[in-house]
């Protein structure tokens, strides 16, 4: 999920849905020292460990995923493994636009999926789409990799 990212260049990372911070750790791991990382989560129990995570670079938000263009400067990159095709179809919508607004011009938004359901969508919606597959995922997941 994070081979589209290219931490040498990237100053301000996005997490949306960020959990118990597991791949926030990975993020994290790969940075550059002066970026920053974002880490916008609504759940509060996910929150505190977050916020347990000790490192000057991360910024943990609790809030929706829908506001992130309201929360965040505007980001290199931003990743997702929300469940964008569960979520209530306007909430998902909300949260596309967000990251739209959210995105430096050829910035990336790196979203981890299940299914194929979204890559329309966002074929309409960014300039570029690169789709690859991850067998060794359980279940098997889709990355989608969409440039502003």
């Amino acid at each position: 999920m994070l081979k589209p990212v290219d931490f040498s260049k990237a100053k301000v990372i996005v997490e949306l849905g960020s959990g118990d911070g597991c791949m926030t750790k990975k993020i994290l791991a790969k940075m550059r020292k002066d970026a920053k990382l974002y880490a916008i989560e609504l759940q509060s129990d996910f929150v505190k460990m977050l916020k347990a995570i000790d490192d000057k670079r991360l910024v943990v938000i609790q809030d929706t995923a829908e506001r992130t263009h309201s929360l965040t400067p505007k980001a290199d990159y931003i990743i997702s493994g929300l469940p964008l095709t569960s979520l209530p179809k306007r909430v998902g919508e909300n949260i596309i636009q967000s990251v739209l607004k959210t995105l430096k011009p050829n910035g990336s938004y790196i979203q981890f999926q299940y299914t194929l359901i979204s890559y329309k969508k966002f074929k309409e919606l960014f300039s570029d789409v690169k789709l690859s597959f991850t067998p060794l995922n359980f279940p098997p997941a889709f990355v989608y990799a969409c440039t502003k």
